[in-house]
């Protein structure tokens, strides 16, 4: 069950689950008590700082004694009797981990707080874990990966009172590591949010969004969009600001072959900025295509022959992208995304090259459905999607995989001659931009929505480079 803390915009970008611990990084952890307090403040639940000496905070605190409780195990018996107090409901901010740093083996408190995982995760419990930023790095980053998520705390230079957070993990994927600059007044938490300063999110009537979505609908094959000319931009995230950025001048029509099984989202996304004047609707003539609820005889057959007879059974791609031009972008890429100044700078444009990857495999999977003479709105049979994927592929990069179902609506994509890792060796996987490829082609040709990731790579040691393909949401 989602943990809401009462304010309206963080309730709106956060998705932290209750029986979830998460770590809050600044850079004294004065900022992360003073966020906490504020944001807690209209929470109906208790909330209670665990703490080694009192802090200015309106939050109920309990001091832990560090002359007399001096081990981890110590520390989990004191914690424990808190939570029973509680009743396991509510919020608890851990204050103390730079005292117990100085006194007990990281590994030691790691192991407690992996204990403390498992022990809240059926609980009402939402716990937080204050801790300095890179005052112990292999600590925190050994902390980040155990923990659901974390929240970054920044003084905004040159700014007077102005702080920003960054969720990672714990909140809607379209807001991983997006900065919320935010003041404070009084005891309230106001976040830039556009151009203003709010707890609350901008009012437009759910009746003038639904009416603006139902125009769309009802003319989605004659309007084009266009982005307003000397608008300023507001707050948007990663993925807000990208899409943004291709729909200019586009018909809507195409949005709705590309993202099919999004359409509803991005509709109600035009609908709100047209209502706030980011977009234009233009209305022109309808360009209604063919719905056919089947495929083509030639393409029913293709479907049920081996991949490489079905390759020239059907007609053929004239040109793709050869492997060592592939490469070269993706080295260009690389060292540009390696020069930037921050982390987050580079964990952003890594994420815009994967939407462009996944945006090129949708633009390709409508190509070669036209080629092949089937409707943009046809929708596959699933059954089909071990051989619509090995054809995808072998299309555009003329990789061979090995494509099955290993359980219901979850599917292993195998391959062996992956070129993207070809005489890499890496510690991580290093060819995630297949996922926008495996993704992008299936949503588009089955009209569901889906999840990707690489789960062994040969730059790992692994014998080949294997993605779990799985249905998230089987439309009704």
């Amino acid at each position: 069950m989602k943990f809401l803390f009462g304010h309206e915009i963080v309730d709106h970008v956060a998705d932290i689950a209750k029986g979830t611990i998460v770590t809050i990084l600044d850079e004294n952890r004065y900022e992360s008590i003073l966020f906490l307090n504020s944001l807690l403040k209209k929470s109906q639940t208790k909330a209670v700082i665990i703490t080694p000496n009192e802090v200015k905070s309106s939050l109920p605190q309990e001091i832990v004694e560090f002359e007399k409780i001096t081990t981890a195990t110590e520390v989990n018996l004191f914690v424990s009797k808190i939570r029973e107090s509680m009743n396991d409901e509510g919020v608890i901010i851990h204050n103390y981990l730079h005292y117990l740093l100085l006194k007990e083996d990281e590994s030691q408190i790691l192991k407690m707080i992996e204990f403390w995982i498992g022990k809240i995760s059926k609980t009402g419990l939402v716990e937080f874990i204050i801790l300095s930023k890179e005052t112990y790095p292999s600590f925190e980053k050994k902390l980040n990966a155990l923990l659901s998520g974390y929240i970054e705390i920044n003084l905004k230079p040159g700014m007077r009172n102005q702080y920003s957070f960054k969720l990672f993990r714990i909140c809607k994927p379209e807001f991983h590591g997006e900065e919320f600059v935010y003041t404070f007044d009084g005891n309230r938490l106001l976040i830039k949010w556009g151009d203003e300063f709010t707890e609350s999110l901008p009012k437009e009537s759910e009746e003038e969004i639904k009416k603006k979505i139902e125009f769309l609908k009802e003319n989605i094959f004659g309007i084009k969009i266009d982005r307003a000319a000397d608008k300023p931009l507001p707050s948007m995230s990663i993925f807000d600001r990208w899409l943004y950025a291709q729909i200019s001048d586009m018909p809507l029509y195409h949005i709705y072959y590309l993202y099919p099984e999004k359409i509803d989202d991005f509709l109600r996304k035009i609908a709100v900025w047209n209502l706030r004047g980011l977009v234009s609707i233009k209305t022109g003539t309808a360009k209604i295509p063919e719905k056919r609820m089947g495929l083509r005889l030639r393409n029913k057959i293709a479907m049920k022959i081996p991949t490489p007879v079905a390759l020239f059974f059907l007609k053929k791609r004239k040109h793709t992208v050869p492997f060592e031009v592939y490469n070269m972008i993706r080295k260009a890429s690389a060292f540009y995304i390696s020069t930037r100044s921050s982390e987050e700078e580079t964990e952003e444009l890594e994420e815009v090259e994967q939407y462009f990857q996944e945006y090129a495999a949708r633009e390709s999977a409508i190509r070669t459905l036209l080629e092949n003479k089937e409707s943009p709105l046809t929708k596959f049979d699933l059954r089909d999607l071990p051989k619509v994927l090995s054809l995808s592929l072998y299309y555009g990069y003329r990789i061979k995989p090995r494509v099955y179902e290993e359980e219901k609506n979850k599917w292993i994509v195998d391959i062996e001659d992956c070129f993207i890792c070809k005489n890499v060796k890496s510690q991580k996987s290093s060819c995630e931009l297949l996922v926008g490829t495996i993704i992008g082609g299936c949503a588009v040709t089955f009209k569901e929505k889906f999840t990707a990731k690489e789960i062994e790579c040969k730059a790992k040691g692994g014998n080949s480079c294997k993605f779990l393909l799985e249905l998230i949401e089987k439309s009704p």
